[in-house]
C-alpha cells in the first residue's frame, strides 16, 4: 500500500516533544490525516497548524476520517478503550506506555485484533534499538557465560523537576513545533502522581521491557512498593503552580526471577537519584556487560580488563516504533517486535503491585 495515514489521538508533551517532530521527519513514510483530542481548542490548533482535520468525538473520527493507523498517546487509564474502539473500526493501532494496566484487557485487545487481521502494536519499543542487538550478540556468543543476575534502574522525577517546562520548549522549538507553546497550553499532569499513573507504569516499563528483551521471559515476581513524598508540587515554570496529593506508589523496587537462578533487580521511582560509581548491566560467570549513551563495554573477569564498542546504526526514539509499525504496513510484513512481549510487561507490572500488597511472590502466566 502507499504511505499510511495517521491519526493521533491526544495533543499532550509526549505527542509535540516526539510524535509530532517525527512525523514531519517521515514524510513518504507515514502522513497525519487526523487529529483528535477532548478539548476543541487543541484539536483545533494542532490540526489548523498541520492542515489537517480536528476531531473532538472520537467514533465519529473512526468513522469519518481516512485513517490506516490510529496512534493512542493519551494517559493510560484510557488507552484500552480507545485501542478497543479503534480495532473495532479496522484500523490499525499503535499505543503509547503502557499498553494497558490489566491483563485482561491485553488479552482481549490482542485477540480482537487476530479477528479483525490489524496490526497491534504498543510502546516502549525498545528493542529496535541497535544497541540490543549488540548486547544480544555478546550474550549468544557467550561472552559473559551463564548470566546470573543484571542491575537496572528506572528513575525520575517526573513533571515535578522544575526545569521540565524549559526543556519541553527546546526540544519543540528545536523541531519546529510552533503550536500549543504558551505556559497557558500545558497539559495537566496530576496523573502522573495518581492512581493510574504512576513511575512503574511509566518509567519501569522501559527497564522491565528491555531487560525481558535480552534475557527471556519472567517466571515469577516480588515487589515492595509505597509513596515516599505524599504532597507534590507539579507545573513548575508555567504560572499555574499548584500542590497535590500522590496517591500511586512513587517508590517501586522488584525482583524478576527468570528461572535458572537468573535474577533481575530494577527501581522506579519520582524520586529522581544520581551516581558516579559502576552500575552494572548483566553480570554473568564470566564477565559483565554494562552501556553508557553510546557504547557497549565488556569486562571480562579472566583478564580483568574492559573493551568498549560503539553502538552504530539509528538509534531509538519514543517514536521510533510508529516509524517501524508504518513501514511494515506498506511492506506487508510483520513488525520485528511482538504485542505479547508487551503483554508479559502488563502482567509483571499488575503483579508488582499485587506482590507488593500481599508480601507473597507471584507466578507470571504469560510468555513470548
Amino acid at each position: 500500500m502507499n504511505e499510511p495515514k495517521v491519526a493521533f489521538v491526544g495533543t499532550g508533551d509526549v505527542f509535540l516533544k516526539y510524535y509530532l517532530p517525527e512525523a514531519r521527519l517521515q514524510e513518504g513514510v507515514f502522513s497525519i490525516s487526523a487529529i483528535c483530542d477532548q478539548a476543541p481548542g487543541r484539536a483545533k490548533e494542532v490540526a489548523n497548524f498541520l492542515g489537517v482535520e480536528a476531531y473532538t468525538d472520537y467514533q465519529n473520527m473512526l468513522v469519518t476520517a481516512d485513517v490506516d493507523i490510529v496512534v493512542i498517546v493519551t494517559p493510560p487509564d484510557s488507552h484500552y478503550k480507545l485501542a478497543l474502539m479503534a480495532i473495532e473500526a479496522g484500523k490499525h493501532v499503535y499505543v503509547e506506555k503502557p499498553f494497558c494496566r490489566e491483563i485482561d484487557e491485553a488479552d482481549h485487545l490482542i485477540e480482537l485484533a487476530k479477528q479483525k487481521s490489524v496490526h497491534l502494536m504498543a510502546a516502549p519499543t525498545l528493542l529496535l534499538d541497535p544497541s540490543v542487538n549488540a548486547i544480544r550478540k555478546l550474550l549468544n556468543d557467550g561472552e559473559i557465560g551463564k548470566v546470573a543476575y543484571a542491575n537496572v534502574s528506572s528513575n525520575a522525577v517526573g513533571d515535578a523537576d522544575p526545569d521540565y517546562f524549559d526543556r519541553f520548549l527546546r526540544m519543540t522549538n528545536a523541531a519546529g513545533v510552533k503550536v500549543l507553546q504558551d505556559p497557558q497550553d500545558k497539559t495537566d499532569p496530576s496523573w502522573y502522581f495518581q492512581k493510574g499513573g504512576g513511575p512503574l507504569f511509566d518509567v519501569g516499563v522501559y527497564s522491565i521491557t528491555r531487560i525481558t528483551g535480552l534475557l527471556g521471559p519472567v517466571k515469577k515476581v516480588v515487589a515492595l512498593s509505597g509513596i515516599v513524598d505524599d504532597r507534590r508540587v507539579i507545573l513548575k515554570g508555567t504560572g499555574r503552580e499548584k500542590e497535590i496529593d500522590v496517591t500511586e506508589d512513587d517508590l517501586t523496587m522488584i525482583l524478576l526471577d527468570l528461572g535458572d537462578s537468573k535474577f533481575v533487580h530494577i527501581n522506579t521511582g519520582w524520586i529522581g537519584g544520581a551516581s558516579k560509581g559502576t552500575n552494572p548491566g548483566i553480570v554473568g560467570m564470566l564477565g559483565t556487560i554494562c552501556e553508557s549513551e553510546d557504547e557497549i563495554h565488556l569486562y571480562k573477569n579472566e583478564t580483568e580488563q574492559w573493551d568498549s564498542f560503539p553502538v552504530t546504526g539509528e538509534r531509538w526514539k519514543i517514536p521510533t516504533g510508529l516509524t517501524h509499525l508504518a513501514k511494515c504496513i506498506s511492506a506487508n510484513k510483520d513488525p520485528d517486535i511482538t504485542i505479547e512481549h508487551a503483554r508479559h510487561v502488563i502482567e509483571i507490572m499488575q503483579k508488582v503491585y499485587v506482590s507488593a500488597r500481599t508480601g507473597q511472590a507471584q507466578d507470571i502466566k504469560t510468555t513470548f
